[in-house]
Parts: C-alpha cells; sequence; structure tokens
C-alpha cells in the first residue's frame, strides 16, 4: 500500500499539470488520504478518456496508479491504512 501512496504523489503533479488552475490536484489527494479509492480512480478515468492532453509517461503512470489500486483492492486491510 506505501507505493500507493508514494505515486499518489505523482499522480497528483500529473493531474495539476492536466488541470491548473483547478482544485482537483487537492481533490485528489483529499481522495486517496481518505481512502475514497472510486472517487481517484474516477478522476483518473476521465484524464485517460482524453489522452491526446497526456504528455510524456502521464499515461503510463496513471495506468500504472491503476494498476497499484486493483492489486491492492483484493485485501481489504491494506485499503484501510
Amino acid at each position: 500500500m506505501a507505493a500507493v501512496y508514494e505515486l499518489a504523489l505523482v499522480i497528483a503533479e500529473v493531474i495539476y499539470a492536466h488541470c491548473p488552475g483547478t482544485s482537483a490536484r487537492e481533490r485528489f489527494l483529499q481522495a486517496c488520504i481518505g481512502t475514497d479509492w472510486d472517487e481517484a480512480t474516477s478522476m483518473i478515468d476521465g484524464m485517460l478518456a482524453e489522452p491526446w492532453h497526456l504528455t510524456g509517461h502521464q499515461e503510463r503512470r496513471l495506468r500504472e496508479f491503476l494498476h497499484l489500486l486493483s492489486e491492492c483492492s483484493g485485501t481489504e486491510s491494506a485499503l484501510t491504512l
């Protein structure tokens, strides 16, 4: 689960680059801190729906984060840390 939180900081910066001037970065971090993985996943899915706005390795990092979340979702105790 530590990897999810470490990557969440990277994803927050991707979100900031994708949605500058909005509260999206803060809302994403609050969702992660509050373990609202549905909200965090929804935000990432929204960004992946518009891949032409992503640059460099952003799409790969977003997909990596979703993969980590799906691995952790099988362990209920990991999501409540």
